[in-house]
């Protein structure tokens, strides 16, 4: 049997209550130490909200600008197509005026060549040298001598004789004159004959050394006891 002086005491124990209370007091401080930091940055100028809107607001803007550059290459790229068009329709404007220009030239020596033939500028009738052009050869020094006889005004007779000629220039410091029988690459004689007109040409060869400066045309018409002589300058022509 116990005693006055003992006493029995039974505890009770609230294991979940516990656990409870502990789990509020830690959700608590979580809680309460997240409110102080967010409120720390919130008082450090910085907000995550505003952070976020910041973000979007800026990838918006980037994306508006991307869109603006976009349009503009395009822009610029359809400028360059138009100006290569542009440039294009130019240089075919010019070539065909340069075209044009080139046969109304054509058209003009011919209708001066043909006038010269019906009514010549002397007033004279008979035979005449029209044109002398020297041209490039197939060789150094060499060179294409084209002579353009005409007949004015007796087209009802044909005219028929012999061409000469000969170059006038310096050699060695020294003025000389080389005849066709001398400086010519095939046969040195140049006969014609024509009722209108007629083209004689020749090919000769200069010595390098010799530079050139006239050029003497000699024609000894068949049925006339007077040649015509004429002296053109020395220049070289490309067509």
């Amino acid at each position: 049997m116990p005693t006055d002086t003992q006493r029995l005491v039974v505890k009770r124990h609230a294991p979940i209550k516990a656990a409870l209370i502990w789990g509020i007091v830690i959700v608590g401080g979580t809680v309460c130490l997240l409110g102080a930091f967010e409120a720390g940055r919130i008082r450090a100028g910085y907000s995550m909200m505003a952070a976020e809107l910041d973000r979007r607001a800026k990838s918006a803007q980037i994306e508006e600008l991307t869109a603006q550059l976009r349009t503009t290459q395009a822009r610029l790229a359809e400028a360059e197509v138009a100006s290569r068009v542009d440039r294009e329709a130019y240089r075919q404007v010019e070539k065909s005026l340069a075209d044009v220009e080139a046969r109304l030239s054509a058209q003009s020596q011919e209708l001066t060549f043909y006038r010269g033939i019906v009514n010549p500028s002397d007033g004279l009738a008979g035979l005449a040298i029209q044109r002398l052009q020297v041209l490039p050869g197939i060789a150094p020094h060499r060179f294409r001598v084209r002579i353009v006889l005409i007949q004015a005004a007796r087209q009802d007779a044909v005219a028929n004789g012999t061409a000469d000629l000969s170059v006038d220039g310096m050699r060695g410091g020294r003025a000389v004159s080389l005849p066709l029988a001398q400086i010519g690459t095939s046969s040195n004689s140049l006969s014609f004959s024509f009722r209108y007109f007629q083209v004689v040409e020749t090919e000769i060869e200069l010595p390098a050394d010799f530079l050139p400066e006239r050029v003497v045309i000699e024609v000894r018409p068949a049925k006339a006891a007077a040649s015509i002589r004429q002296t053109y300058p020395w220049k070289l022509e490309t067509t």
